[in-house]
């Protein structure tokens, strides 16, 4: 006949089996996080970024660069050429930050669909001194 586990016996044997308990919870709990986050991947094509992205150059009172794209969820990135500061935008949407010299920056400007938009930079004196562009935007 079997001898029962003591007092002591006994409470080890709990705290091992809540430990066990405990870390299959956690990897549970990871395993869940992880299908999780797979499942978002899959769901958005594969976590890529689907903006169409407008490459721009800004120097002394010059917008350059893309400045034809095709239509959809648009994204401008500029790098500030020029020794003075710039932003970018487009006329009655979002506009990037000032941009000192050497730094690069970006806007999303959002749904864009076929047409012309006037891009500019809204530093004082700036558009006046003809620092517009126009983005062409075409079929997708």
């Amino acid at each position: 006949m079997a001898k029962a586990p003591s007092r002591r016996e006994q409470r080890y044997l709990e705290q091992k089996a809540r430990k066990r308990r405990m870390v299959l919870l956690g990897v549970g709990a990871l395993v869940l996080v992880l299908l999780g986050g797979l499942a978002l991947l899959l769901a958005d094509g594969g976590g890529g970024d689907d903006k169409v992205v407008a490459s721009l150059t800004l120097d002394e009172y010059t917008i350059e660069g893309d400045l034809e794209i095709p239509a959809g969820d648009i994204r401008l990135e500029a790098v500030n050429v020029g020794a003075i500061p710039h932003n970018v935008g487009v006329r009655g949407g979002a506009i990037s930050a000032e941009l000192r010299s050497g730094e690069e920056g970006s806007v999303d400007i959002g749904e864009l669909g076929p047409g012309t938009y006037e891009l500019y930079c809204d530093v004082l004196g700036h558009e006046a001194q003809g620092m517009v562009a126009t983005l062409t935007v075409t079929d997708a």
